[in-house]
């Protein structure tokens, strides 16, 4: 049985995901953004960002869905999917975001809340390009590089997109 939880954020939990997102993209990006975009990450704009969301949710005004995994009070992990936000979107569920605590990697967090999220839906998300840890994660999840690229003007860095048919059988 694993040491976590997987459930929806209530609006307590706002702060610590903010918190949360800060530090893991300051892990998972160092090197593949410039500093001194990750040095401006901010966990009150990260709070304004993540209430908006856990509460859009809530209220049935967005159609995404937010979980996280918790370890006794504490988030560690978190997924938001929702309907593909391209005009080519390849499937019509995208996986947003997937953020996972650098202490939590390799332990089934992010497979766990994959599963549960996205479960075995054709699906697609994008992945900075050189982030080679989230694409191996995501190939052993059965996504693929479909050869689909965007460039991100906020983060100065291109996005490749991946995707999967249908979960492995």
């Amino acid at each position: 049985m694993p040491e976590w939880t997987i459930r929806a954020p209530a609006p307590g939990d706002v702060c610590a995901l903010a918190a949360l997102h800060v530090t893991v993209w300051r892990h998972a990006y160092r090197g593949l953004i410039e500093q001194p975009l990750l040095d401006r990450l901010d966990v009150d704009n990260s709070t304004t960002r993540w209430r908006a969301t856990v509460s859009g949710v809530d209220a049935g005004a967005s159609e995404n869905r937010v979980l996280i995994a918790v370890v006794d009070v504490e988030p560690v992990g978190i997924v938001e999917v929702g309907p593909g936000r391209d005009a080519d979107a390849p499937y019509p569920l995208e996986v947003l975001s997937l953020n996972v605590a650098p202490r939590w990697h390799g332990r089934g967090v992010a497979q766990d809340l994959m599963a549960r999220a996205v479960g075995d839906a054709p699906s697609y998300l994008w992945v900075l390009r050189g982030n080679d840890r989230a694409i191996g994660f995501y190939r052993k999840l059965g996504f693929d590089l479909d050869g689909a690229e965007r460039y991100d003007d906020s983060w100065r860095c291109f996005d490749q997109r991946m995707r999967r048919p249908a979960a492995p059988a």
